[in-house]
C-alpha cells in the first residue's frame, strides 16, 4: 500500500508542476517588453520587403508548356548538314570534308577515278 502512495504522489506532483525532459521545473517567464524605435535594430541596404536579411527571388508563376518551350528554343537547334555534296571543280558527287580531285579540271562525264 505504502509503494502505491508513493506512486501517486509522484504523479500528481507530475501533473502540477510540468518538466523539461532533463527533469528541470519550467519557470514562468514574462514577455518581453516591446522595444522602442530607438532601441530597434536596422540594418542598412535592407527594405522592409525582405524579411530577414533573405534575398527575393524570381520565381515563375506558371509551368511552361512542352509546346511553348520549343516554340522558344527552336530557333537554337542545329541546322541540317547537306550529306552530299558536289565537288567545286569538276561537280562530281561527294560526301563534305572527302578528297575529291584536288582541284583537277575533269569531264564530268568521266568515271576516271
Amino acid at each position: 500500500m505504502a509503494a502505491a502512495a508513493g506512486w501517486l504522489r509522484r504523479a500528481a506532483a507530475a501533473a502540477a508542476a510540468p518538466r523539461l525532459p532533463s527533469g528541470l521545473p519550467i519557470l514562468p517567464t514574462p514577455p518581453p517588453a516591446p522595444l522602442t524605435e530607438a532601441q530597434s535594430f536596422v540594418l542598412p541596404g535592407i527594405g522592409t520587403a525582405v524579411a530577414g536579411g533573405m534575398d527575393l527571388m524570381a520565381v515563375p508563376k506558371k509551368k511552361v508548356s512542352k509546346y511553348k518551350k520549343g516554340l522558344r528554343n527552336g530557333p537554337k537547334a542545329l541546322k541540317p548538314v547537306p550529306v552530299i555534296v558536289r565537288c567545286r571543280c569538276c561537280g562530281r558527287v561527294k560526301l563534305p570534308h572527302f578528297y575529291c580531285c584536288s582541284g583537277e579540271k575533269g569531264n564530268p562525264g568521266d568515271s576516271s577515278s
